[in-house]
């Protein structure tokens, strides 16, 4: 199974090798990349803007306060000189603090600029990338397509003016003589059937004739009464009738009788549906068969050509 899923796995890395789809996937990962880093650097420039509104606050509080103290100056204490003194030493530095805060939000909002233009010309070349490699497949579809059409269309035509006409000759010829084959041996049983009506027409004659003579009978209407008893069937075949239609009449009555008679029949014409029996068919519904498959065919290769190489 692992064996199964790697030769998979490698089976569709040269696949989209071929038509050019690891490309797209390369472009893929590095727009990802260009995301992870633009969040980063969004990041970056909320936290700078952060620091410096807090710095920008911290120096405005200071200049207040200062601003405060000199308003009071006639009636400082020496609390407030001190607190003054620390106010302006501080200044200075909360100023460069300010101005350093400012150089780093410039830097992070330029970095977040240009992060932001790397993933648009990222995702640029990928929409590109892509329309390529549809119009790629889009033609390799087209032409897959065609070239199943005609191969349909070279098996059909072999099939019909190669491998049928050869179907059709050897079908006729083995219908042909299975005919004089059948002829043939209805010849026979019929030579057979009326030497032995021959031989024992002879041989009743022949046996009526003594009985006859040991009767001694000479009259020639029991004679020919006689013979006509024992010679005719038409007699018999009327009794054998009658026997036969009531026995038949009995026979449905069983309950095997049903099932022979019903379901077998049924069963042998399922069978015959499968069965090699050779059928003869007019050259028309050839032809709408082989172009019903043709179309049939068509259109599952197309289908399959265009799931299989479907973008993502």
């Amino acid at each position: 199974m692992d064996n199964l899923q790697g030769n998979i796995f490698l089976a569709s890395q040269h696949l989209n090798d071929l038509t050019g789809y690891s490309g797209i996937e390369a472009l893929k990962r590095t727009i990802t990349a260009h995301e992870q880093h633009l969040e980063a650097s969004q990041e970056d420039v909320r936290v700078s803007r952060q620091n410096y509104k807090q710095l920008v606050a911290d120096r405005a509080a200071s200049q207040r306060e200062v601003t405060t103290l000199l308003a009071r100056k006639d009636t400082w204490t020496p609390i407030d000189l001190e607190r003054f003194t620390s106010l302006y030493r501080s200044d200075h530095g909360n100023e460069h603090a300010v101005q350093e805060a400012a150089q780093r939000l410039a830097d992070a909002e330029r970095t977040a600029e240009q992060a932001g233009s790397r993933l648009n010309a990222a995702i640029l070349a990928r929409y590109h990338e892509e329309q390529i490699w549809s119009d790629k497949i889009r033609r390799m579809s087209t032409w897959g397509t065609w070239g199943l059409m005609g191969v349909n269309v070279l098996l059909f035509l072999v099939f019909q003016f190669g491998f049928e006409p050869w179907r059709r000759e050897r079908l006729t010829k083995g219908f042909e003589d299975k005919v004089l084959a059948a002829l043939e041996r209805e010849r026979e049983v019929a030579r057979v059937e009326g030497a032995d009506a021959a031989g024992v027409e002879a041989a009743e004659a022949k046996e009526q004739a003594q009985e006859v003579e040991s009767i001694g009978v000479t009259t020639p209407e029991l004679a020919a009464g006689i013979v006509e008893t024992v010679g005719s069937p038409e007699a018999a075949d009327v009794k054998t009738e009658g026997k036969t239609s009531e026995f038949s009449s009995l026979q449905w009555r069983q309950p095997n009788t049903w099932k022979e008679g019903l379901v077998e029949p049924c069963v042998a014409r399922v069978q015959n549906l499968f069965s090699e029996e050779k059928v003869s068919l007019r050259k028309q519904d050839v032809t709408l068969i082989a172009l019903e498959g043709l179309a049939t065919g068509a259109a599952v290769a197309g289908l399959a050509v265009m799931y299989i190489l479907r973008p993502n």
